[in-house]
């Protein structure tokens, strides 16, 4: 039996995180929660399924901890990455991150390059959705793979749901609107572009696919809750059927189809573990549309994050 730590443990993807690993994890005995933020610092919260009050970070409050999740923006946890220890392994939970932060691992995709001594990157929910979309066609010839992300107010943590809610709910009301410091515009019944840059996006996808295509990507900002959706446009080598196409992608464990793929959103992968795949239209010159979502939270989270730490 071993400690494990969360640092910044409040935030949606902590919450999420420690909930998943009650649920599952049966190789620890202690859960330490840690924060360097003083407006978390105190907080009683539960871990474990006991209550628990997440302490102020210290190293020293990395001895004997076999596994390190950090959450929370990449800033916050960089000055940490340098305290852990040599034989634990650091998980970093960072949507921000860069790719000089870490070795970015997708769960089932390269699992086997995380190591301890290195921080590990569980990426953004661009990074992982796609990842489990395009690893499959490698066998096919993938030559060609072009993405439209939207990504989900959840990504913008609490502050983004409330803004989303209490916007949605003020055009409802048809009172004055608020305003929006979390979007910078309404974003309730719209799409709006993000400031987050998609170059190291696909800097992280390049690594973890390794001899896939350089992906071209961008985000955008949906006005949903939760749930991120990508329109994948990908061309193969071998020209392959659909039949073929659909083989492919749905022998990967972490995807599965839709149940009712003409009206499959982000609403259907809520805590859902895998990627949810639509029907693949074929184009006119011979590629395809994908269309796939996923529970940003879950399988493009907490669930990534613990099973690196399962395998590593």
């Amino acid at each position: 039996m071993s400690a494990v730590a969360i640092v910044h443990p409040t935030d949606l993807l902590g919450k999420e995180l420690r909930e998943t690993m009650e649920r599952r994890a049966t190789s620890w005995n202690e859960v330490r929660l840690l924060s360097t933020l003083d407006d978390e610092v105190g907080t009683l919260t539960d871990a474990a399924g006991a209550a628990t009050i997440v302490q102020r970070y210290e190293p020293e409050a990395l001895k004997d901890i076999s596994t390190l999740y950090l959450c929370g923006p990449i800033a916050g946890n960089r000055p940490i990455l340098g305290d852990v220890p040599a034989d634990t392994l650091a998980v970093v939970l960072s949507f921000d991150a860069m790719p000089e932060d870490g070795q970015p691992v997708v769960a089932g995709i390269n699992t086997e390059t995380a190591r301890r001594g290195r921080p590990v990157l569980s990426p953004h929910p661009a990074v992982i959705l796609l990842a489990h979309l395009l690893q499959p066609l490698q066998r096919l010839g993938l030559d060609l793979a072009v993405a439209t992300v939207i990504q989900p107010a959840s990504m913008a943590g609490n502050e983004g749901l409330e803004e989303l809610f209490d916007s949605t709910r003020d055009i409802v009301a048809m009172t004055a609107r608020r305003s929006t410091p979390v979007f910078g515009a309404q974003l309730s019944f719209n799409l709006l572009p993000t400031a987050l840059a998609a170059d190291p996006l696909s800097a992280h996808l390049d690594v973890v696919l390794r001899e896939a295509p350089p992906v071209s990507l961008q985000i955008v900002q949906g006005g949903v809750f939760h749930g991120i959706s990508a329109s994948v446009y990908v061309r193969c080598s071998s020209n392959p059927s659909p039949q073929a196409l659909r083989k492919a992608l749905l022998g990967n464990p972490h995807l599965e189809a839709a149940d009712d793929p003409k009206h499959l959103g982000p609403i259907d992968a809520a805590a859902n573990e895998k990627v949810i795949l639509g029907t693949p239209r074929r184009a006119a010159d011979g590629g395809y549309w994908l269309w796939a979502v996923m529970d940003n939270l879950t399988r493009g989270g907490a669930l990534n994050a613990l099973e690196i730490a399962e395998a590593a």
